[in-house]
C-alpha cells in the first residue's frame, strides 16, 4: 500500500473530527429527545433516532480508520483496506435501518390519527441541528477525501442526511406549531425524512458492495492507464489491464509489449517507468504487476517475462 505524504496526519485529523462528531451527536440526541417527548414533536423524535444512528456510525468509522492506517503484514499481505470497506457497509446498514424505523413510526402515526401540535421551541432545536450537522459534513468530507477513507466520506453524508432531515423537520414542526390544524405535517415530515435517508443509505451500500465483490474501476480509468503506459519510451503497446479495489486502494496488473532484443535489465527499467507514471497520475493506485510481452510475429507463440512494480 502506498502511504502518501501526510497520510498519517490526515488519519489523525479524521479521528479528531470523528470524536467531535460524537460529542455533537450526543448533544443533539439529548436535545431532540427532549423536543420529541416534552415538546411533542414526532419529527424531532425521528430526527433523534437518526442522530443516534449517526453516533453509532461515528464509532464504526473510528474502527475503519484504525485499520486503514495499518500497514500490510504476513496475515494480510494485501493490506487491511477491505476492513474499512466493511465499516462502510456497517454505516450504510445502520443508516438504512434507522430510515425504515423512522418511516414506519411516521406512517403508523398518520394512519392511526395519533397527532399533536409540537411546542414552538422545537423549531430552535431543528434549526440548531441543521447548522451543526452541515458544519460537520463539510469538515468530515474534506478530511475523509484527504485521508482516502470511504467510511469517513460515507459518514459525512450521514451528517448531511441528518441536516436534510432537520430541514424537513424544521418545516414540518414550524407549520404544525403555528397552525394546529396542520399538525399532521409533523408526522409527514418524519416520513419524508426517512425517504431522504434511504436514498443516501442505498448509495453508500451500493458503493461498498461494488468494492467488496472486486468491481473494476471505470473503463475510462483503464484507457488512461494504457495511455500512460504507452507514453513510456520503449513501450510498443499496452493491453489486458485488470484492476480492482482493496478498500480505497486500487491494485492492478497489465501487459506491455516491448522490443524482443532488449535485455532483461532494460525491460525492468521500462517496468519501473510505467509503474511510476501510473502511480503519479493516480494516487489511489497502490500496487501494479507488469507483464512484459516481446513483440512477435503472428505465427509465433506467446510468452511472457513477468516483472512487478510496487
Amino acid at each position: 500500500m502506498i502511504v502518501h505524504a501526510g497520510h498519517h496526519d490526515h488519519l489523525e485529523a479524521g479521528r479528531r473530527i470523528t470524536w467531535i462528531g460524537i460529542a455533537v451527536n450526543a448533544a443533539l440526541i439529548a436535545l431532540k429527545l427532549f423536543g420529541g417527548f416534552v415538546g411533542r414533536s414526532r419529527a424531532l423524535l425521528a430526527d433523534a433516532v437518526h442522530s443516534l444512528s449517526d453516533l453509532v456510525t461515528d464509532f464504526v468509522v473510528l474502527v475503519g480508520l484504525h485499520f486503514l492506517g495499518k500497514k500490510e503484514d504476513a496475515e494480510h499481505p494485501y493490506g487491511h483496506g477491505k476492513i474499512e470497506t466493511l465499516a462502510t457497509l456497517g454505516v450504510g446498514s445502520i443508516l438504512l435501518a434507522a430510515a425504515v424505523k423512522i418511516g414506519y413510526d411516521a406512517a403508523t402515526a398518520v394512519s392511526s390519527g395519533e397527532l399533536s401540535a409540537p411546542h414552538r421551541y422545537t423549531i430552535a432545536i431543528a434549526a440548531f441541528s441543521i447548522v451543526a450537522k452541515e458544519m460537520l459534513y463539510q469538515a468530515t468530507v474534506r478530511i475523509g477525501r484527504r485521508a482516502g477513507s470511504e467510511a469517513m466520506v460515507a459518514n459525512a453524508w450521514h451528517h448531511r442526511s441528518d441536516a436534510w432531515s432537520s430541514v424537513v423537520t424544521l418545516i414540518g414542526v414550524g407549520l404544525a406549531s403555528f397552525v394546529p390544524r396542520l399538525r399532521v405535517l409533523d408526522s409527514y415530515a418524519a416520513l419524508l425524512v426517512s425517504f431522504f435517508i434511504i436514498k443516501v443509505a442505498v448509495e453508500i451500500l451500493g458503493g461498498a458492495v461494488r468494492k467488496i465483490i472486486d468491481t473494476a474501476p471505470s473503463g475510462r480509468f483503464i484507457e488512461e492507464v494504457c495511455e500512460t503506459a504507452e507514453s513510456v519510451d520503449g513501450v510498443i503497446e499496452c493491453h489486458d489491464v485488470m484492476a480492482r479495489y482493496y478498500g480505497p486502494v486500487i491494485r492492478m496488473e497489465l501487459h506491455i509489449v516491448v522490443d524482443p532484443q532488449m535485455t532483461v535489465l532494460q525491460a525492468h527499467g521500462i517496468i519501473d517507468k510505467v509503474v511510476a507514471g501510473v502511480m503519479a497520475r493516480y494516487s489511489e493506485v497502490g500496487k501494479i504487476l507488469v507483464h512484459v510481452d516481446p513483440r512477435r510475429k503472428a505465427e509465433e507463440t506467446d510468452g511472457d517475462i513477468e516483472g512487478s512494480g510496487i
